[in-house]
């Protein structure tokens, strides 16, 4: 992946973050999860396909979303009780796990990763 791509990638990152855009953030997360996409479909980072940019991006914004870091979200509402008034709060992370237990396809990246997979060498 040439250092162009890899910029692109950064700025659409950048822009779907909006004010909540940390540059030191976003380098770490789109750097991670570039290694790991190589790394899992087995592709040298040079090599990967344009193709797999979108999947990329949505990876590094649910890195950023879904983790309390530094310019995400940090806390939010789980669950309101009327009675005995409670208000419980938990993490982004916690809350996609759930969702994910729910229904497996949202934001299933290994769905779209497995296309791109080659045999390890």
């Amino acid at each position: 992946m040439n250092d162009e791509r890899k910029k692109e990638i950064k700025d659409k990152v950048t822009q779907f973050l909006g004010d909540k855009a940390n540059d030191d953030l976003i380098n770490f997360s789109v750097d991670r999860v570039i290694q790991s996409v190589a790394n899992f479909t087995n592709i040298p980072v040079d090599e990967l396909p344009p193709e797999i940019d979108s999947t990329i991006m949505a990876m590094c914004l649910q890195l950023i979303q879904t983790h309390s870091w530094p310019g995400s979200n940090s806390y939010v509402v789980n669950s309101i009780s009327e009675g005995d008034v409670s208000v419980n709060f938990g993490s982004p992370a916690e809350i996609f796990a759930q969702v994910q237990k729910l229904n497996p396809v949202t934001n299933d990246f290994i769905g779209n990763l497995i296309h791109f997979r080659r045999l390890p060498q």
